[in-house]
């Protein structure tokens, strides 16, 4: 059998060494496959992981979807609404007990201050807010001594001293 001149052309030898280190490259393939080294390990089992990760992501979503499919969409909107509607009512009677409670405060501030002070204000009109206010503690000889004022500048890491009583403005009872 005679070989015709144009497919000699396309033949082509390699050479020995070039064999040889194919041959060894394959080798070195096979063996890190077989036996990874610890980089390629750990991002195996990273794949691994996600792979898992996902496959119960999908298990999740199918069932998601057939629960989906068998429930009456009317019906789940219907049932929603009605829980909607309950705690709006919850809402409107915990607010109708702040505002009692805050009345039922303020007249009893009210006659305190009333008796406290022996008059007008316990005759003041139902309903009406009243303002608190408290003055300063008239204890004479419990008070702590004012502490002395200098030009020294406070010692550092040190606060400045509160401001005295006089100069806040008290509102409220608190």
């Amino acid at each position: 059998m005679t070989i015709p001149k144009h497919e000699h052309k396309h033949e082509e030898h390699l050479p020995h060494s070039l064999i040889v280190e194919l041959k060894h490259d394959v080798e070195t393939l096979q063996k890190k496959l077989s036996h990874p080294d610890t980089k390629t390990h750990e991002l195996i089992l990273e794949i691994e992981s996600l792979k898992d990760a996902v496959h119960q992501l999908n298990v999740i979503f199918d069932k998601a979807l057939k629960e989906m499919k068998d429930e009456d969409m009317f019906k789940t909107f219907h049932t929603m609404m009605e829980k909607v509607t309950m705690l709006a009512a919850q809402n409107e009677t915990i607010a109708q007990g702040m505002v009692a409670l805050s009345d039922k405060m303020d007249t009893f501030m009210t006659r305190q201050l009333g008796r406290t002070m022996g008059g007008p204000a316990a005759s003041g009109m139902p309903g009406m807010p009243v303002q608190h206010t408290m003055g300063a503690p008239t204890m004479p000889g419990r008070m702590a001594p004012r502490p002395e004022t200098s030009m020294t500048p406070e010692p550092a890491g040190f606060p400045p001293p509160p401001p005295g009583p006089s100069s806040r403005k008290r509102v409220g009872l608190f």
